[in-house]
């Protein structure tokens, strides 16, 4: 018995050193992912807040690491299209702009999104990076539309700002693929 003691040791020792080395490689991926994106503190923060990006290893990592921003734009667009709801309430003047702006988030969500998961899921980061170029048409067609009817400040613009940057830093991570 004395002499398994420091087998298991040993053991533990190596595992958890391998799990050190492990957090250390992602940590260093996830780092060097950012640096190649327009965001940087952004990307960051994306993916440290998110515990699938520990998890990463081998030829997917970038793989998961896109999924990962991608989920944020729709995480993103799901906060928008609520905090249209809310406007629309409290707001009923601004119901057709809004309204527009809804369809447009919805199609972020229900199409752009769901192809880049899609696309990312297949092994086709082409289809992935269209996806996340039309979140900034569909976010700007919103912005416009709100300032056509109103000509007022745009009451959604930091959320707008932010879907932008997300899916840019997305698209910035797909493009690693291609």
């Amino acid at each position: 018995m004395r002499n398994l003691f420091p087998i298991l040791m040993l053991i533990t020792n190596l595992a958890l050193n391998n799990d050190n080395n492990n957090n250390n490689n992602n940590y260093n991926l996830i780092h060097a992912t950012c640096r190649e994106t327009p965001y940087y503190s952004l990307c960051l923060t994306t993916l440290q807040s998110d515990p699938r990006s520990y998890e990463v290893e081998g030829d997917d990592a970038i793989t998961t690491l896109g999924l990962i921003m991608v989920d944020a734009v729709k995480s993103k667009s799901i906060e928008i299209m609520e905090k249209i709801k809310e406007l629309e309430k409290s707001n009923p003047e601004w119901r057709a702009p809004l309204s527009q702006c809804y369809v447009a988030y919805n199609a972020v969500l229900r199409a752009d999104v769901t192809v880049a998961v899609e696309a990312l899921k297949k092994g086709v980061p082409k289809f992935a990076e269209d996806g996340m170029d039309d979140v900034v048409v569909e976010a700007q067609t919103c912005e416009y539309s709100f300032n056509y009817y109103n000509k007022l400040d745009f009451p959604i613009s930091n959320l707008s700002r932010e879907i932008i940057e997300l899916s840019k830093v997305a698209k910035s991570i797909i493009r690693m693929l291609l």
